[in-house]
C-alpha cells in the first residue's frame, strides 16, 4: 500500500532528474502528499513534461470523484484482470509517478508510529503508475489523476505492511512509458525494489494527519 509520499526536490532538480524539459508552474515541494491532492507525474504521451495530477485514479467513465480514495493503488498482480486498470495498461496510460520518499506505520497498542521510507543512491525515483481524465457532465471540469501499482514488499518494508509501492528503476522507467513493450512484459518489472538499496527511519506523528506539511516532518525522530 500507499497511501502517503513525499516529493520534496526542487523543480531545477527535478527536471535534470527525470530529463524533462518542463514543469508545472503550480509545483510545489510536498512532505506528506495524500489522496486528492495534486502530485508530480510524467505520462508517456508527453516524456518531455513533469505535469500535475491528482493522487487517487478518477476513471473516465465515472460519474463522480469519490473513488479517488479507494482507487489509490492498484495491485499489480491483477491489473491485467480488472476491468479499470487493463485498460489503462494496454492503451498507454501509463505514468511515472515522481517521489522522494514515502511513508507506513506501525501499530503500537492505539498509537499509529510513522516511517519514511528513501533509496540510498537516489535522492528521487519514480513510482509505476497508471492515470486516466474525468470530465464532468457539461464537460467544464477536467480531473487528471493517477494511481500507484503496488506489489509484494521486500524485507524492510515487510516489516511493517503486506504491500509497498512499485518503484522503477531508471531503465524501467523508460519501458513502462513505452509504446512498444507488451504489458505482460511490463508487469514483470513489477517486483519488490531490493532491500538493500533503502532504508527506513522513524518521523513525527504528525504525518498522521494530511493537512500536516511542512519540511521538519522528514527529520528523522531522534535528530529532534
Amino acid at each position: 500500500m500507499c497511501a502517503r509520499f513525499t516529493m520534496t526536490q526542487e523543480d531545477k532538480a527535478l527536471l535534470a532528474e527525470f530529463e524533462a524539459k518542463t514543469i508545472d508552474e503550480q509545483y510545489r515541494q510536498s512532505y506528506n502528499l495524500a489522496p486528492t491532492q495534486l502530485a508530480p507525474v510524467i505520462i508517456s504521451q508527453k516524456p518531455e513534461a513533469i505535469q500535475l495530477f491528482h493522487f487517487g485514479l478518477v476513471p473516465f467513465w465515472s460519474k463522480d470523484k469519490k473513488s479517488s480514495y479507494s482507487m489509490m493503488n492498484a495491485r499489480q498482480e491483477t491489473v491485467l484482470e480488472n476491468n479499470t486498470y487493463k485498460p489503462l495498461m494496454l492503451h498507454n496510460k501509463r505514468c511515472l509517478v515522481l517521489a522522494d520518499g514515502f511513508y507506513e506505520w506501525k501499530t503500537e497498542g492505539k498509537k499509529k508510529l510513522p516511517y519514511r521510507f528513501v533509496l540510498l543512491n537516489r535522492k528521487a525515483f519514480a513510482f509505476a503508475g497508471l492515470w486516466s481524465q474525468w470530465k464532468s457532465e457539461d464537460k467544464k471540469e477536467v480531473y487528471e489523476s493517477f494511481t500507484i501499482l503496488t506489489t509484494t514488499p521486500n524485507e524492510q518494508v515487510a516489516t511493517l505492511h503486506n504491500r509497498m509501492p512499485v518503484i522503477l528503476t531508471k531503465e524501467e522507467e523508460k519501458l513502462w512509458l513505452a509504446n512498444d513493450v507488451p504489458p505482460a512484459e511490463l508487469i514483470k518489472l513489477c517486483d519488490p525494489y531490493p532491500d538493500e538499496e533503502m532504508k527506513m527511519y522513524p518521523v513525527s506523528t504528525e504525518v498522521n494527519k494530511a493537512v500536516n506539511n511542512h519540511q521538519d516532518l522528514i527529520l528523522p525522530m531522534n535528530s529532534k
